[in-house]
């Protein structure tokens, strides 16, 4: 069964499945260069049908994680007359009298044919936290037989910013849903915002900032709603939020962020932060700890927008009440599109057995053919190593900075040794170089360690496997100081472990740097520059080199390095 996912909103992506295998997941902003992108994803569409080597007819389902049909569909998909959403969904009507009811939606021009699809194609709409539970229940690898509780948490989608499910036997059984009133995603972008960032962008600021500060328990009440034995007790009435369109992309405003930023203010940003990822940590906590209770389970699986907070993650595995914990790696709304494909799958195949996901390798991929080419046409010099690997790891050895681009692009917003920028951890000064010349933002902003599987627990203290960087852990004692550019305030790492059997050459690589520094271990990020989504293709690669302080381009085979750089 051939399922495309397609999420049309906040982070618009899709995501194609054949047989329960993710055949291509991909965001549109990796098309448009637009941050967080709303447009319908067209784009991404037309590269995962490329990708399956199918056309839109070819599709059995098309899933769409809302349960209210959106008519933009029917502007880029041409829907027989027949066919209509599932009787799931709120939408009576066939899909063709829905959209030709809505007026003021897209007209396309004739070169810009609509897709079509086959009259047996279904269209199923699934709730958004229903996909959001599914993306992480249905690539665990957990023994189906096994009772898991589900947990997701995000700003809103489908009227639920919370919800609490459990997974048994591949079915998925809502156990609690909260509104927008207790909504901890809201709190956290409000938050965001006071400090001068952007809401349901730029989070992850304040939680790499909150180190830094000490919490102040009481400061921000009134300002977030409060849990009790995993039920609401307080709500919080955040009114309604403003939105500015911009450039493709959505910026927010609530009206909570204009007060706490005078707190945030008066009490320093640091602090401030502090409290915020306190709070949010803590509210969290008496949602999930008393459900896992209630139902008897030390198996958790979790999504949305919530769980790219990988300190709170940290801190819920230090908890000791888990035997297993899953964080989908791509948790926020980009991730809708997979979890809502692999929700039809499963349901039409409720006895299988799914297998833990071990890579997130599914957008486009170049040839060396490809990339030389493009090097030519620009009149790059460049030279080809058969031993790139090799070749790389000396330069690395030097302390210069590498972009990395090699093989399929990673889905989800963590770089992991496809699309990355590289450096030598061994030196504390390159956090700082690397915020400064490459990327362009905070100097407070951790980096993140890709660690050699073989050496992965001589450096982290108690992890579990963590191939996604979704989660940080404490580093053992005296690894602070030796690899420091890769430690952050608070004596965590947010690492990516590296089998050769998952990413062979990015493998290869760590261990040829570890034969020449003792470490296998690199600081790892993403190869884009502050505001900007990772690079997709090697023209935006080879832009990226030449506007920043990297050093040396490696892209496939080949390698090109700015003239100031010795051999």
């Amino acid at each position: 069964m051939k399922i495309l996912g397609v999420r049309f909103g906040h982070d618009s992506a899709a995501a194609l499945i054949v047989d329960g295998e993710i055949v291509a997941d991909v965001a549109e902003e990796r098309f448009t260069r637009c941050k967080n992108d709303t447009t319908f994803p067209l784009k991404a569409i037309k590269y995962c049908l490329q990708a399956g080597g199918i056309s839109s007819e070819n599709i059995d389902v098309l899933a769409i994680p809302t349960t209210s049909f959106q008519p933009e569909f029917g502007v880029f998909f041409d829907i027989p007359e027949n066919i209509k959403p599932s009787e799931k969904s709120r939408l009576k009507l066939s899909v063709k009298t829905f959209f030709r009811s809505k007026p003021n939606l897209p007209i396309l021009p004739r070169y810009q044919k609509p897709m079509k699809l086959s009259p047996h194609c279904r269209i199923e709409l699934i709730d958004h936290h229903l996909a959001h539970v599914a993306s992480a229940a249905y690539t665990s690898g957990i023994d189906t037989s096994i009772k898991v509780l589900g947990v997701t948490i995000d700003g809103i989608g489908d009227r639920t910013s919370a919800a609490v499910w459990r997974i048994q036997n591949n079915q998925i059984e809502n156990l609690a849903r909260f509104g927008g009133d207790s909504s901890l995603g809201w709190f956290y972008a409000n938050a965001t915002e006071a400090m001068g960032w952007r809401h349901g962008s730029e989070e992850w600021k304040v939680m790499g900032l909150a180190p830094y500060g000490k919490p102040k328990p009481g400061l921000l009440k009134g300002y977030y709603p409060e849990f009790e034995d995993g039920v609401l007790v307080r709500p919080h009435n955040y009114g309604d939020f403003g939105r500015w369109h911009d450039h493709g992309a959505n910026h927010y405003h609530g009206k909570d962020a204009e007060p706490m930023a005078n707190i945030c203010e008066s009490v320093g940003i640091e602090d401030f932060a502090a409290e915020v990822q306190r709070v949010s940590e803590e509210q969290a906590f008496k949602i999930i700890l008393p459900w896992l209770e209630k139902e008897q389970t030390r198996h958790l699986v979790c999504a949305g927008g919530f769980f790219m907070n990988v300190k709170f993650n940290q801190n819920l595995w230090y908890s000791g009440r888990l035997d297993t914990q899953w964080v989908y790696p791509n948790p926020g709304d980009a991730g809708l599109a997979v979890g809502t494909a692999l929700y039809v799958h499963y349901q039409n195949n409720s006895m299988l057995q799914h297998k833990q996901l071990d890579n997130l390798y599914f957008g486009p991929e170049f040839s060396n053919d490809e990339i030389r080419v493009i090097l030519n046409d620009r009149g790059i010099d460049h030279k080809y190593y058969e031993n790139i690997e090799e070749i790389t790891a000396r330069y690395l050895a030097r302390n210069l900075v590498v972009g990395w681009f090699q093989g399929r692009m990673e889905a989800g917003p963590r770089a992991l040794g496809n699309r990355s920028i590289l450096m030598s951890p061994l030196d504390p000064a390159n956090k700082d170089l690397i915020n400064a010349k490459v990327k362009y933002r905070e100097k407070f902003r951790p980096f993140c360690p890709s660690i050699a599987a073989e050496a992965y627990d001589a450096y982290l203290r108690g992890a579990r496997e963590e191939l996604f960087m979704v989660s940080s852990f404490e580093v053992n004692e005296g690894m602070q100081n030796r690899i420091p550019a890769v430690v952050h305030k608070d004596n965590t790492a947010r690492p990516q472990k590296v089998y050769p059997h998952i990413n062979q050459r990015y493998h290869r690589l760590i261990t040829e740097f570890g034969k020449i520094s003792g470490e296998a271990i690199l600081l790892n990020t993403s190869f884009n520059i502050k505001g900007e989504p990772i690079v997709c293709n090697p023209r935006e690669a080879i832009k990226c080199f030449y506007d920043t302080g990297i050093d040396v381009l490696v892209i496939g085979n080949y390698l090109v390095k700015k003239s100031n750089i010795d051999e």
